[in-house]
């Protein structure tokens, strides 16, 4: 017995010893540092902060004892904020422009960019399950951002999502919500994303009704509901059918007492995403965003050259939100006056607005707007975190995540310090920056080269095809975007026939057709315009004629009719037209790049016929 009583007693100093060590073993301490406290929008005096498996465990003052850590760092009186957080992005675009320059970029750049640049979280607003899936590996194996996500999004029939291919959540009808819910909630989102837009007018968006189901289903489930809008009817509709942010803000348009009394009332969230409206003016102007080398240290440099070498003039919608952007401005000075919290969230993915920094251009234009420095930083941090309700972030205090940036300069004396960062933690980690700015200049984009240099164009033969030899043209459809439109094409006896079948309408409708693409620019300024000889189909087509410096689906066209018999139709230059809203080109036909037919719908519109068949014996100039 005596035997055993030793032992027993020998095992509980053991044990005694080891929880002594546990408790001890802190895994870091940081000392001399001040931290960020959103309340009294003011930093505290140098202070100890104690780590422990990615969380604040304790905070001392620097006068107090310190405890053992494992690792210790002198943060020589640095300024600490909690990481940053975008409230909208998009990991499966690059920042690059889209049309043939697109340029795709890896999930892991994005990732390292944002650590880069102190952004610990980011809430993805719509991307695929292949891109998500690449995000959940990447998260499993390394350091990463907290990443929240909506999946898909709800939008309406051919709606706002769907020109970018994939499964979006298409509401066709009231009673096909419940169906549509559950393969939402199937990918365990963090949050809920639908869409009111309109394109222009085309189409018809989500009902009220439709709206209000779906924001219902959010609520029950515990899920933020964000709702994407662009105008002051659309935003006050939001509101009422339940939303708890408003993804992107007012930006043309003075709101007034009824959406501000809304907004305070149902205490929903704005995130205007001036980045993503601002950013491409703001560089065609004034370089605004390639100016800022610190701001691009992650960027591969083929994404640079392809973004800054040459920038394209900005469509007309975006040059109109510029030109009003002081409307924005006071949108949002009067809406943080009334209380409303004000969230930060880039839109990162879209042209010139990139992955990491674009976040830092948002803040630079918050500030801009009008709010304090200090009201700049809850909104990416302390409220960004409410936002999304997660409890754990946005904070420097006991109990919340240990994902901060360090700061050589107070930033509530100048916000541009914001990126003038010393070191970045995620969860008591410390990221190796340098490694990250390593990683990504060894990416390169995948796509087609940019800018490429321009090629003195050839002069134009009269005839450009009169389907004699090898066959020249090749179909297209909307299947790039990932519609189910077809187009067949077959040549014989000096002819070429096309057979195109239109599938269900995308966010830009549907389309089939052909095209030819010059091998060098083609100059036809000695010739008026085109003449083609044709007979076939049962509706108006498009004949465009393509622009070299044309870098998106805007190109210079006209529409010809059915016609049972053979016709031949003259189409001046002069009567060429650009549609859309891309880059407005001057017409020129010194430098042309190819031609192409194409039978096309617009989101919503029904043709009396989807089946087309086209027989053409010649085309020229004349």
């Amino acid at each position: 017995m005596k035997k055993s009583s030793l032992t027993i007693t020998n095992l509980l100093a053991g044990l005694n010893c080891i929880s002594s060590l546990s408790v001890q073993a802190i895994d870091l301490r940081i000392d001399n540092v001040r931290l960020y406290q959103a309340e009294q929008s003011a930093f505290s005096q140098p202070s100890t902060l104690y780590i422990e498996d990615g969380k604040i465990i304790e905070i001392t003052t620097s006068q107090a004892n310190s405890k053992n850590a494992d690792n210790i760092v002198d943060a020589h009186n640095n300024f600490a904020l909690p990481g940053l957080i975008d409230l909208h992005v998009h990991l499966g675009a690059s920042g690059s422009n889209y049309g043939k320059e697109f340029q795709y970029l890896p999930v892991a750049s994005h990732f390292n960019s944002n650590l880069y640049f102190g952004i610990t979280s980011i809430v993805d607003l719509f991307s695929f399950d292949s891109t998500l899936n690449e995000a959940s590996q990447l998260i499993a194996k390394q350091t990463s951002p907290n990443l929240f996500y909506a999946g898909v999004l709800f939008t309406n029939p051919g709606g706002h999502g769907t020109q970018f291919g994939g499964s979006a959540l298409e509401v066709t009808n009231f009673s096909a919500i419940d169906d549509l819910w559950q393969q939402h909630m199937a990918r365990k989102p963090h949050l809920t994303k639908a869409v009111i837009e309109t394109f222009g007018g085309h189409g018809a968006s989500l009902t009220d009704k439709q709206l209000t189901e779906i924001g219902r289903r959010s609520k029950a489930a515990g899920l933020p509901y964000f709702v994407h809008v662009s105008s002051l009817v659309d935003g006050k509709r939001a509101i009422k059918a339940g939303a708890t942010a408003l993804a992107h803000g007012i930006n043309i348009e003075a709101i007034d007492e009824e959406f501000i009394a809304l907004m305070v009332k149902h205490k929903v969230a704005y995130i205007p995403t001036l980045a993503v409206t601002q950013n491409h003016s703001a560089e065609y102007k004034h370089q605004q965003v390639s100016s800022n080398k610190t701001l691009l240290a992650t960027v591969p440099d083929k994404l640079q050259h392809c973004l800054f070498d040459k920038v394209a003039k900005p469509s007309k919608w975006q040059d109109i939100v510029w030109q009003k952007r002081q409307v924005s401005f006071q949108n949002i000075r009067i809406l943080a006056q009334a209380g409303i919290i004000i969230g930060t969230g880039s839109d990162a993915g879209n042209p010139y607005t990139l992955h990491g920094s674009g976040l830092h251009n948002e803040l630079q234009a918050l500030s801009q707007s009008g709010l304090t420095n200090a009201q700049v930083i809850n909104a990416a941090t302390i409220d960004a975190a409410k936002i999304i309700n997660a409890a754990e972030l946005g904070q420097l205090k006991v109990g919340f995540q240990a994902s901060f940036i360090l700061l050589a300069q107070n930033p509530l004396n100048d916000i541009s310090q914001l990126s003038n960062i010393q070191a970045v933690y995620k969860s008591g980690i410390k990221i190796d920056r340098k490694d990250l700015i390593a990683k990504n200049k060894k990416l390169i984009p995948q796509g087609a080269a940019c800018n490429v240099e321009t090629v003195i164009a050839n002069k134009a033969k009269k005839t450009i095809d009169d389907f004699s030899g090898e066959i020249q043209w090749q179909a297209i459809s909307d299947t790039m975007m990932g519609g189910q439109s077809t187009a067949k094409l077959a040549q014989q006896d000096n002819m070429l026939s096309i057979d195109t079948q239109l599938g269900k309408p995308g966010g830009f409708g549907a389309w089939a057709g052909m095209q030819v693409m010059f091998d060098t620019p083609i100059d036809a300024s000695k010739f008026k315009g085109v003449k083609i000889t044709y007979q076939g189909s049962k509706v108006p087509f498009g004949l465009s004629v393509y622009h070299s410096e044309v870098q998106d689906w805007d190109h210079f066209s006209a529409t010809l009719q059915p016609s049972d018999t053979w016709t031949t139709v003259e189409i001046p230059f002069n009567q060429l037209q650009q549609f859309g809203f891309g880059s407005q080109k001057d017409w020129s036909a010194k430098s042309l790049a190819g031609l192409s037919l194409v039978w096309r719908t617009t989101p919503g519109q029904q043709l009396p016929s989807n089946k087309n068949t086209l027989q053409i014996s010649n085309i020229s100039y004349f």
